[in-house]
């Protein structure tokens, strides 16, 4: 079933909020304010859901040229996922053969290779691109 945006409803909604690209901090938190007030009403209209989409998207963008985040590494990643998943280097044995190799790629001395991340993406549930 497609929904359809109530064209009136929106031109209010758009009228009221004025989403525009955010330039300053206090836009951005303004918008912020209005994106909480839309997440936590349990009965958004569909021109509730579309404003909301909108304003994400131009926060998304804001956050993107201010505050830009760092690439993780591959060793860093799966770092992460053994710690939120509480795997142990045993149980990744069967995927680098040896501790020597967990531990220098853990350290990142030693880049995963294509099967490695083939294998942990597998393991993980995961895509493979995470580790390369």
């Amino acid at each position: 079933m497609t929904h359809t945006i109530d064209r009136n409803l929106y031109t209010k909604l758009l009228t009221q909020t004025a989403p525009k690209i955010i330039e300053n901090q206090a836009e951005y938190e303004k918008v912020l304010t209005e994106i909480e007030e839309l997440l936590f009403n349990p009965n958004r209209s569909i021109e509730e859901n579309a404003l909301y989409d909108l304003l994400v998207m131009l926060v998304e963008k804001y956050e993107t040229e201010n505050y830009p985040l760092d690439v993780a590494k591959p060793y860093e990643i799966l770092q992460h996922l053994m710690e939120a998943r509480s795997i142990n280097d045993s149980d990744l044995l069967n995927i680098f053969g040896s501790q020597e190799i967990i531990t220098a790629i853990k350290k990142g001395n030693y880049p995963i290779n294509t099967f490695q991340a083939q294998a942990l993406a597998d393991y993980f549930h995961v895509s493979p691109h995470l580790f390369l």
